[in-house]
């Protein structure tokens, strides 16, 4: 048996095959990865063609490092060096091709044979510990018992990055067994390249893996991953400890490169963004009068709101129901309700029109250009999307073109603040398979650099148009657009009650058994764009699962959402919008406006444009206090989702914590603070002791105004902690 090892652990490799055997952990004397197949690699050729054997094998010993050599075929090899650094070992792999075949993809390492390292360190009392996998799918996403919950060969199963829809946010995930043991992997590029980044079950216990490729698929092509893939044992002390590793590298990379946001100046950064918008909304219609809502969301929430009109402004009209725009003759004169917007001006509020940016139409103007520019999937993609859409391939000169020249003259047109992409470059895989767009086949990293290119030349154009800057903004985030987005709009924080993104875990969630956790916003927080989030009507009849979501999409960096996409919206004055206005079909629900849940969100709008707002806009992240938060039944009805949809029509209850936390810093001082969701008291239990008991700390409750005043009470009179029913409380310390 090869191995690679130190006094922490030690990663054994069989001498034969070079399949990872083992790994222990030598300090508590416990094996927790025990892998019995012989699979090692699976090499794509072509696609969906597979070569998972080889017929020979040899490796070299060097020190703390183990070079390994598989002879395919004998004009194909793969090579990988693996090195041991304290608890993290590394491997870099390529694939030789000196045959007239076409490589794809290569899947390695295959790290077989995870265990339950609950049972594995819990002995007899395994039932006082839980097993955890935490990813970047989604921007974060934590599932307990993945051996438990995870179907065969199901999972985490075909994550591409980066692709935060179906895939891959960041570059890594960690499975551990909370204050035990855990496993960290992350592949450290900072070059924008394609790969998969997988966990999932496989013939019955827990598959790690990295799949890379689909790049430059042509005959006698290498394959290459000119980057490290990072294992490294932790310590089990939760989701926070996987972050905190992928930070130390991440921040440090060329999205970050810009500086944090508070640092940039006003030609690189839209501050009334970040410090002025209290609330959100998205997809009001832009052509129909919809200034009653306007006006009364304006007048109840009490702070500017950033409102992303729907996509029913285009002059051939985009809509959900298969009609988009072509050339670009086919968008303009723009539609804009002249109502509408002088509502938003005379309020102080803000907007963005809803654009399919890439998403296009191949039967109306410039069809012959278009089609000849269109980007060509995969036919089977390893994605749980099938990506079934008309997609302009950005690589395309084409395409660069005509998205600047384009959002220019809407810029002018509308005159509006910002722009919103859908189906944009954060939930697209970054194939193509053209070969007549002068780029490589599969394109992978040039596909993300010239998404890059064509945000900063719009920026660039839109800024000269508009005399400022001109923050962009799409659905879902990668870290790769961090430096070239402002904001992004997500729905995840608002499940079950919700609808696209986490959806395939739906079921987990509603057990209680998988969750969003704010992994991106913990990483990128100070750096990265601004979340909207929380897919909510203002509706009693949608449940009080409500007043939870806008608790944690503020607590968590973000702005609430009222979304208006798939539903009417609230009946104001005895008016419900009508489904012949909408951009796409709906039932009328007949569902009032609710006062209280308005006031509700006014509290947290306040506190986000106060006196807080530096450390929610721009500070760090940090992990919580452990706090014993007790439990409470939620109700929802999800009647905001298409009629096609699963989700359509659910009412069910789901147990959540009844209070809300999360802990900023910002330069020399930290806020703590705690949202009871509930409408009963509730009492918190410290368990830790992050409050120092005689120091004194400025205490705010019920935060609802710039000049909301703060106590001073000492750290031991906070241990004893009660809040009133639905109360917002801020603890701050200067340091």
């Amino acid at each position: 048996m090869l191995s690679l090892n130190n006094n922490l652990w030690e990663v054994q490799f069989d001498q034969d095959n070079g399949a990872i055997r083992k790994i222990v952990d030598l300090v508590n004397k416990k094996t927790i990865l025990d892998n019995l197949n012989n699979e090692v690699f699976r090499l794509e050729c072509e696609e969906e063609s597979y070569m998972e054997s080889f017929h020979s094998f040899r490796y070299v010993e060097q020190e703390d490092r183990l070079k390994l050599q598989w002879s395919i075929t004998s004009e194909i090899t793969l090579i990988a060096v693996w090195q041991m650094d304290g608890n993290s070992i590394s491997v870099e792999s390529y694939v030789e091709n000196r045959s007239k075949q076409k490589l794809s993809s290569m899947e390695y390492p295959l790290l077989d044979g995870i265990g339950n390292f609950a049972a594995i360190y819990g002995g007899n009392h395994v039932i006082n510990l839980k097993n955890y996998v935490a990813h970047s799918y989604a921007t974060g996403f934590l599932i307990e018992e993945p051996l438990e919950n995870f179907r065969e060969d199901e999972g985490f199963r075909y994550m591409p990055y980066p692709e935060s829809f179906s895939g891959a946010s960041m570059q890594f995930f960690t499975y551990y067994c909370k204050d035990k043991i855990g496993l960290y992997f992350a592949a450290y590029d900072g070059q924008y390249h394609q790969k998969w980044l997988n966990f999932y079950k496989h013939n019955g216990k827990l598959r790690a893996s990295q799949i890379y490729g689909y790049e430059d698929i042509e005959y006698g092509n290498d394959l290459k991953a000119p980057w490290k893939f990072v294992i490294t044992l932790t310590d089990g002390n939760g989701w926070y400890e996987g972050c905190d590793l992928y930070k130390t590298w991440a921040l440090h990379q060329p999205w970050c490169s810009g500086g944090k946001l508070k640092d940039r100046s006003v030609d690189k950064k839209a501050s009334w963004l970040y410090e002025e918008m209290g609330a959100c909304t998205f997809g009001i219609n832009a052509c129909h009068d919809r200034s009653v809502w306007l006006e009364r969301y304006s007048e109840d929430i009490k702070s500017p709101i950033f409102h992303v009109l729907g996509p029913d402004w285009t002059k051939v009209e985009q809509n959900y129901m298969n009609s988009l725009p072509g050339g670009y003759d086919d968008w303009f004169p723009t539609r804009f309700l002249d109502q509408n917007v002088d509502v938003i001006r005379r309020n102080g509020d803000r907007f963005a029109p809803f654009e399919f940016d890439f998403l296009i139409a191949v039967d109306k103007s410039d069809r012959d250009r278009i089609s000849s520019n269109l980007q060509k999937w995969p036919k089977k993609p390893k994605s749980r999307d099938e990506y079934k859409f008309t997609m302009l391939c950005p690589i395309c000169q084409y395409t660069q073109d005509f998205h600047v020249k384009r959002d220019a003259q809407v810029v002018k047109e509308s005159g509006c603040d910002a722009m919103y992409y859908d189906i944009s470059a954060n939930n697209i895989l970054k194939t193509c398979m053209s070969d007549e767009h002068g780029h490589p086949v599969g394109a992978g990293k040039m596909m993300t650099e010239a998404y890059r290119k064509i945000y900063s030349d719009t920026k660039h154009k839109l800024a000269e148009v508009k005399g400022q800057y001109v923050p962009l903004g799409t659905e879902m985030m990668n870290e790769v657009f961090i430096d070239c987005l402002d904001f992004y709009q997500a729905r995840a924080y608002a499940q079950p009650c919700s609808y696209l993104e986490t959806g395939i875990f739906r079921d987990l969630i509603k057990q209680g058994k998988a969750k969003v956790i704010p992994m991106f916003q913990y990483v990128y927080s100070g750096y990265a764009p601004l979340r909207m989030d929380g897919w909510g009507k203002l509706t009693k009849e949608g449940g009080n699962l409500i007043y939870h979501t806008i608790a944690k999409t503020y607590l968590w960096g973000g702005l609430f959402e009222i979304n208006s996409e798939y539903s009417a919206m609230e009946r104001m004055n005895g008016i419900e919008n009508s489904p012949e206005e909408h951009y796409c079909d709906f039932d009328p629900a007949g569902f009032s406006y609710d006062t209280s849940i308005a006031k509700y969100l006014a509290k947290f709008a306040a506190l986000r444009i106060g006196r807080y707002n530096p450390y929610l806009a721009y500070g760090e992240m940090k992990c919580p206090p452990k706090l014993r938060i007790p439990k409470v039944w939620r109700t929802y009805y999800q009647y905001n989702s298409p009629k096609r949809s699963i989700e359509l029509g659910d009412r069910e209850s789901i147990l959540l914590d009844s209070v809300v936390t999360a802990r900023y810093g910002y330069e020399d001082s930290e806020i703590i603070l705690f949202a009871n969701t509930s409408d009963v008291t509730q009492e918190i239990l410290w368990e830790d002791d992050i409050l120092q008991e005689d120091r004194e700390y400025d205490v705010c409750f019920d935060y609802v105004a710039k000049s909301s005043d703060t106590k001073k009470i000492i750290g031991k009179e906070l241990r004893d902690l009660t809040l009133l029913p639905r109360q917002l409380l801020i603890v701050e310390n200067k340091f």
